[in-house]
């Protein structure tokens, strides 16, 4: 019998785009960052004009989004394909990975400031449930465009947790508003945006959109942790090291189920060979 060695599934290998060269990865980096950067610039505009408080949705967050869409529409054919779908089991054990992620994110900062969550009924004059949906549509935006687009690209060029660090950096520059922060305070976010990244891609599995649920939930419980916790009253040394704790605690979950799959889907082909 001819060995055959062992596939890798496809949502836990590196992409790869037959025939692209190294520069094509830059050139979709690039893209992206310029067009979301526009983006950003005119949303920041806007955003006064709409009337609609930041507290409800920073239209910025949607930049990401517009500039993978752009990339999507200019470079698709310089962009990875991205795994099959995750069958149904393995998809909601992502899910609920990330539902303990924000729980821990919640856990986390509320024992730091000893203080338990207070969800208002009403914020900036709107149904805090409003103020939830806007986030989470804030959330995805930016998913897309820096675990979706960028860490797709990047990941296909470059080991996987390299990739993730490198798109935790980004993001963490990309808050702006926080380079106002003392140094060490400013760090802390960073160290906490890369773990944040590092949590996402240990964690999200399947398809592009099956990836985007699982980050944003990540995502959105990060933002709501902070929101309902004592938003700008939680230094960013705390919420920093929150980020870094469900990275600890939830990331090696993550990355063991990713290998238990792998196995399987080894074992499974040797069989049928």
């Amino acid at each position: 019998m001819t060995r055959h060695a062992a596939p890798v599934p496809p949502d836990l290998a590196p992409s790869r785009h037959v025939g692209a060269e190294p520069r094509r990865t830059w050139l979709v980096v690039t893209v992206w960052a310029v067009t979301s950067s526009v983006a950003a610039l005119g949303l920041l505009a806007v955003q006064p004009v709409t009337g609609l408080s930041m507290e409800i949705l920073s239209l910025v967050m949607l930049a990401p989004a517009i500039g993978a869409v752009i990339c999507r529409a200019a470079l698709r054919k310089h962009l990875p394909s991205f795994a099959e779908p995750a069958p149904a089991g393995r998809f909601l054990l992502a899910v609920v990975l990330s539902v303990v992620v924000a729980a821990v994110y919640f856990a986390a900062v509320s024992i730091a400031r000893s203080h338990p969550p207070q969800v208002p009924a009403r914020v900036a004059g709107m149904p805090v449930a409003v103020m939830i949906l806007a986030q989470a549509v804030g959330a995805l935006a930016e998913e897309i465009g820096f675990r979706g687009i960028l860490f797709h690209a990047l990941s296909a060029k470059t080991p996987r947790f390299v990739a993730a660090t490198v798109v935790g950096l980004l993001f963490g520059v990309w808050h702006v508003q926080y380079f106002e922060l003392p140094l060490l305070e400013h760090l802390a976010f960073i160290l906490g945006t890369v773990a944040l990244t590092v949590t996402m891609t240990s964690v999200m599995t399947g398809s592009f959109w099956q990836r985007m649920v699982v980050c944003t939930i990540i995502h959105l419980g990060a933002n709501l942790a902070l929101a309902f916790t004592g938003g700008d009253a939680v230094p960013m040394s705390t919420f920093g090291l929150a980020l870094l704790f469900g990275c600890l605690i939830v990331g090696p979950i993550g990355a063991a189920s990713a290998r238990r799959a792998q196995a399987t889907e080894a074992s499974g082909s040797g069989r049928r060979s």
